[in-house]
């Protein structure tokens, strides 16, 4: 069964309220209303009233579509709270008086045959009944209004439709004075627009740093071919004012049928919570995978608000940390309007199956996870990790950050932190600890230059800072300075070809990617220049000259060898004096960085990304991956050996769910590249 729903047919519209039928029936009672074959005639003014209230106070095709599908699988930003006004159940009915009758756009009903019950207030229309009303449109084989409960019964082919959107049923039962109601056998679609790019879409080797990442879903800035459509099936669904019920859903962003990809659970009921906040539950929810693999969702209760979570399970590798392997597993605590707070416990894997044995709780680590957003875009972080449960070592166990954000000037960031044992990696120095650092940065927006295409921002920076330092005795102790800290940067793309896209087609250009991907070469070049004056006297700066190439060829379509994704970039560092500080010294001056995506066959593609320094000839960074791609979802394996970072994901496209930070703060031409 096919999912999502074929372009909605719009009909004329219609400049009078009118009944007409096809056909003759036999002659009814008295008390009945029945119009004749040929005969075109004013609805009772009852009925024209009540039907334009149940269409006016029913729910968009959009919205049952997006509480079912985007509340579950994707972020759509603040839960928006319905435009209509909810009707509370001891409210009187809302009844249009027939001495005012509404004004403006008019009702049109059509079907083979109409009859009112004047006794009953009952009015039937049966035969490809198509009731037209605004923006609104609503096909079914019979429709039944009772004007006094104010409840309607669509039965035979139900298809509603709202502007673009539609929802189609076996049968629907509305009572537009209480907001309840129910659709069988419910089929409907949402287009996700322009929603954040999908985790499908970023490159499989983005680990390494001081990089050029190598998009591997197209242009990048485009949304033609992407999949960006979801669609569910239920079995029953139920609607009693905000609270909404689905039973024996299925959920799919695949716009092919038979799906690749599908959420199945007996029982989904989503519940508001606040107006930016609801609650999803689910009853032994599960994703299948090509109609048959299935794996078990580890959750049973999702809060959907503003924040996004880490994936529910991870299987990670940090060697330096951890001592290799661990299993997290992601549970919220706190889910408020305006905060989240989010505990990770991990296994420890590899520690606690290594030859020398563990005591007490080393084998266990878990990651504390805090977020607010607040009015006029400010916003508050915090994470604290913990790499052993041993509290006699904490000092050597906990990593702590902690950072809040606050629109100024206009569009500039005032963003102020501070981090307690952040590890940063700086290239050929490898890793670094910085003891403290507190501070605040002023980020400026992009301003393109002109009609240049020269894109152009910077940053100002004042911190206090406490680190390793080479430049007193002893050597290699730890001491604190003040730094202040600018950097700016002019960067520009030059578009150099394009080649032809494949068809959006199951077969074509989406067989294995969530975009259409374009053929192209594109070359880059950017300018950065970095000055850090230290409390000491000592002031460190640099100017970064990059140049780079970066190409896709092929389309992803064919089996064997379709799709390679290739950059390379050059970067030359003219620097005066040496920053104190080991975390942040300028010692890779010449480096090439050069990466690639291959695929090897069908669906499976390998990638590489690594960095050298040319003045020496050591590999100072490197990512390896091996991915398995589908269009609505991927399987990535990912390690860093130079960093001793790894991971394994399954990654569904438009989830809401993000890859948890390892924890390293990477260096990029002297400045750092905090999440």
């Amino acid at each position: 069964m096919d999912f999502l729903l074929p372009p909605p047919n719009h009909l004329p519209p219609s400049t009078s309220a009118e009944v007409r039928q096809v056909r003759p029936k036999p002659v009814l009672a008295s008390n009945m209303a029945s119009f004749s074959t040929g005969l075109q005639s004013e609805l009772p003014l009852e009925v024209r009233s009540q039907l334009q209230l149940f269409l006016e106070s029913l729910p968009d095709p959009d919205d049952i579509a997006r509480q079912i599908t985007t509340d579950i699988v994707a972020q759509a930003g603040a839960i928006k709270p319905n435009s209509l006004p909810k009707i509370k159940p001891k409210d009187k009915p809302r009844l249009i008086s027939p001495k005012t009758p509404p004004q403006g756009d008019l009702l049109n009903v059509v079907s083979d045959h109409q009859e009112y019950d004047i006794n009953t207030q009952v009015f039937v229309a049966e035969g490809n009944v198509t009731i037209n009303y605004r923006n609104s449109v609503l096909k079914a084989n019979r429709v039944q209004l009772n004007t006094e409960s104010q409840e309607v019964i669509a039965d035979g082919n139900v298809l509603f439709t709202r502007g673009n959107q539609k929802i189609t049923g076996a049968k629907l039962t509305y009572n537009y004075r209480d907001v309840k109601g129910e659709l069988l056998n419910a089929t409907g679609a949402v287009d996700l627009g322009t929603l954040v790019s999908s985790e499908v879409s970023r490159s499989p080797s983005e680990l390494a740093s001081n990089s050029i990442t190598v998009s591997v879903a197209g242009t990048g800035n485009s949304n033609d071919g992407q999949v960006r459509r979801l669609g569910f099936i239920a079995e029953r669904l139920i609607i009693d004012g905000d609270t909404w019920t689905a039973e024996n859903l299925r959920v799919t962003n695949d716009p092919f049928s038979p799906p690749e990809l599908e959420l199945i659970t007996r029982k989904a009921t989503l519940t508001p919570i606040s107006p930016t906040q609801n609650r999803l539950d689910l009853e032994s929810p599960r994703i299948v995978f090509d109609q048959g693999f299935s794996l078990p969702l580890p959750l049973n209760s999702i809060t959907i608000d503003r924040f996004q979570r880490f994936a529910p399970a991870l299987i990670g590798f940090d060697r330096r940390d951890r001592d290799g392997a661990f299993y997290q597993q992601s549970f919220d605590v706190i889910t408020q309007p305006n905060l989240s707070f989010q505990l990770s416990p991990q296994l420890l894997i590899q520690r606690a199956f290594s030859s020398g044995g563990v005591s007490g709780f080393d084998f266990l680590g878990v990651v504390a996870t805090l977020n607010g957003a607040f009015d006029n875009g400010q916003n508050l972080s915090a994470r604290a990790s913990f790499s052993g449960l041993n509290f006699s070592r904490l000092d050597s166990l906990l990593r702590f950050n902690a950072s809040y954000q606050l629109p100024v000037f206009g569009d500039y960031t005032l963003l102020s932190q501070y981090a307690f044992r952040d590890r940063i990696f700086n290239g050929s120095l490898g890793f670094q600890d910085v003891n403290n650092i507190t501070g605040s940065t002023l980020i400026s927006p992009n301003f393109v230059l002109g009609d240049s295409q020269v894109n152009f921002n910077y940053q100002i920076a004042a911190q206090a800072i406490s680190a390793l330092r080479d430049d007193i005795q002893p050597i290699n102790t730890i001491g604190t300075l003040i730094r202040v800290q600018s950097a700016a940067v002019l960067s520009r793309s030059f578009p150099l070809l394009r080649g032809i896209p494949a068809a959006a087609e199951k077969d074509q250009g989406l067989r294995f990617s969530p975009n259409v991907i374009v053929p192209k070469l594109d070359a880059f070049v950017a300018l950065q220049g970095v000055n850090s004056l230290y409390s000491n006297g000592i002031n460190q700066a640099t100017l970064f000259g990059t140049l780079g190439l970066s190409a896709e060829v092929g389309n992803f379509v064919k089996d064997f060898l379709d799709y390679t994704s290739l950059s390379v970039s050059y970067t030359q560092a003219f620097s005066t004096g040496r920053s104190p500080f080991l975390f942040d010294r300028i010692a890779d001056t010449r480096s090439l960085t050069a990466g690639l995506v291959q695929q090897i066959y069908g669906p499976i593609r390998f990638g590489i990304q690594q960095s050298w320094n040319l003045d020496t000839g050591n590999l100072f960074d490197a990512a390896y991956s091996l991915e398995y791609a589908r269009r609505t979802y991927a399987v990535v394996i990912r390690y860093n050996p130079t960093q001793g970072l790894g991971e394994f994901l399954l990654r569904i496209s438009d989830f809401n769910w993000t890859r948890p930070p390892a924890n390293v703060t990477n260096i990029q031409n002297g400045v750092e590249q905090r999440d």
